[in-house]
């Protein structure tokens, strides 16, 4: 019982006197202590996010409470450097020698009549054949969203024109800026679990499924021709003007979504085995009267190097359904709802001015979800911290958290049982607010006036000009930040002395769909006649660690 109770009741989480001891009598009077503040939040509109990662998604899914989710993407492909097609076989008049091994007729040929009819002559303008492909595209997708078995139905287009570099492409791209309807590639129904492979094979480790399209000789010959027509020096150049990519959209079925984690198009063609010195076709050696083949391809992958873009579209009512709520907060991915997060920036200046902030902890709880969905969504796992300002130049320059503008929360393996997103010191980002009011202070004072931009609650820019700090103050997202869910790459883990570890080498947007309601909600705003919080139950406490050395407050 004793130890039990030493357990329970021989600390406490006041850090005020901690490590004093340590210093000289005259240095002891340095006051440390621990405040909270009110924080409020409320659900906003995610609006249209930077859509381009390095998952593609497409499915349509309906959820009873966030309505209609669809997906789709476009993608390049990227040509490695050093690629090119083999040149067309051809011999010399005294047929001693020979340059090229693509094969340009199927008449001497040893091969199956099935396989024989997957292939296709291309031929130039000219009519005069120039050589051969079978051409297959295949979507790889790692994991999925929904139901194993619905039939669904996807088609795959050829966009008619490249995705700019130097754009930044949201999720409200509009397709069909891209493609034309002629352009279809061909079409595909599937299941996200293919019932055709056997078990055996879908239980392997090295089992990853796909949903692939093996394009008609009229579209292979129309796309071989560009590929075969193409200068074979620099061939990786030329490639992006040759073939611009792709558009994926799900056209039939509803309740799955695929996450498709690379794109993958072949061009398989038959080639003559040749003498590695004449450059002869050699003779088969099943049939001696037949010419010897093999079969020969070129590889088009998507890659972190190239574009890829995808273009969401959520039920717009039932997500403004959500925000309405102010009994708590969302966050819904993807592109749905972010929790804003206001910070008493103001408050811990004015009572804390003097002191140095050691650290400031927000925990954000999150409600336990009691549904019975048969596939319900998932918590989401990152979910980053921001600044307001600037969450849409965060994920177009590729930036990591630094613990100024952001902060990260991850949760680990050991954190089964996720109860809250605890953010456990974001004391530079409060200086980062601070630091940016004294600027905006500054300026008022030798302009006279400031100007300014933020996004409303719709993801809209609004402009603003104003000649004191107060109204700046009211205005500004100075002291807004916003709660993100985002996927997070990390590179190999390392194992050393102190155990494995691993670092962060990349922050998107989570488009996967999920969501978790979190305590909080507009009624937290809402005061009584003397300023005291109508529902105190809906606001969140910001817990500041601060020290004093010996200074007294500025009256």
């Amino acid at each position: 019982i004793a130890l039990l109770a030493i357990t329970f009741f021989g600390c406490d989480d006041n850090t005020a006197g901690l490590g004093l001891g340590m210093f000289p009598g005259s240095d002891q009077n340095i006051n440390g202590k621990l405040t909270t503040f009110d924080v409020t939040t409320k659900s906003v509109h995610a609006g249209e996010v930077y859509a381009k990662t390095s998952t593609g998604y497409v499915g349509k899914f309906t959820d009873d409470t966030f309505g209609t989710y669809e997906a789709g993407f476009l993608s390049e492909l990227n040509c490695p450097e050093g690629l090119s097609f083999s040149e067309m076989y051809k011999e010399n008049e005294a047929g001693t020698k020979a340059t090229g091994s693509l094969v340009t007729s199927f008449d001497n040929i040893e091969i199956d009549s099935k396989i024989k009819d997957r292939f296709t002559l291309i031929k130039d303008e000219n009519n005069h054949v120039i050589g051969n492909c079978q051409i297959n595209i295949y979507l790889w997708y790692s994991s999925y969203f929904g139901d194993s078995l619905t039939a669904c139905r996807l088609s795959i287009y050829e966009l008619d024109k490249r995705l700019n570099e130097e754009e930044a492409y949201y999720t409200n791209i509009n397709p069909e800026d891209y493609y034309k309807q002629s352009d279809l590639l061909g079409t595909k129904a599937y299941t996200a679990v293919d019932l055709s492979v056997s078990d055996s094979i879908r239980k392997l480790d090295t089992y990853v499924p796909s949903v692939s399209i093996r394009l008609d000789q009229a579209k292979a010959e129309k796309l071989g021709q560009k590929l075969f027509k193409a200068d074979r020096k620099d061939f990786y150049k030329a490639f992006p003007d040759l073939f611009s990519g792709i558009y994926v959209k799900s056209d039939y079925g509803d309740g799955t979504v695929l996450y498709i984690s690379q794109v993958q198009m072949d061009v398989v063609s038959i080639e003559y085995v040749t003498d590695s010195i004449t450059g002869i076709k050699l003779k088969s050696k099943v049939n001696a009267e037949k010419d010897s083949i093999q079969y020969t391809g070129r590889t088009f992958n998507s890659t972190r190097e190239i574009i890829q873009a995808n273009r969401l579209a959520n039920d717009t009512e039932a997500i403004q359904k959500c925000i309405d709520n102010s009994d708590w907060t969302y966050l819904k991915s993807p592109a749905g709802i972010f929790t804003q997060v206001t910070l008493p920036v103001s408050q811990i200046a004015e009572k804390l001015e003097g002191d140095t902030l050691n650290a400031v902890k927000l925990g954000i709880p999150i409600y336990n979800e009691t549904s019975d969905k048969k596939f319900g969504m998932s918590m989401p796992r990152n979910v980053l911290l921001i600044r307001k300002k600037y969450k849409e130049s965060f994920f177009e320059n590729n930036q990591l958290s630094d613990g100024v503008t952001s902060s990260l929360f991850t949760q680990t393996s050991s954190t089964t049982n996720l109860t809250e997103y605890t953010y456990n010191n974001i004391t530079k980002l409060i200086n980062d607010c601070l630091k940016d009011r004294a600027a905006a202070d500054k300026e008022i004072q030798e302009k006279k006036s400031i100007t300014f931009q933020t996004f409303n609650d719709e993801g809209e820019i609004e402009n603003h000009t104003v000649n004191n700090i107060k109204d700046w103050e009211e205005l500004s997202d100075w002291n807004k930040a916003i709660l993100i869910p985002v996927l997070v790459t990390t590179d190999a883990s390392s194992n050393g002395y102190y155990g494995s570890s691993s670092n962060v080498i990349g922050i998107q947007h989570d488009l996967k769909p999920g969501y978790v309601r979190l305590k909080g909600g507009l009624k937290g705003e809402e005061k009584d006649s003397q300023g005291n919080p109508v529902y105190p139950e809906n606001i969140l406490k910001l817990e500041v660690v601060s020290t004093n050395f010996g200074s007294t407050k500025a009256k």
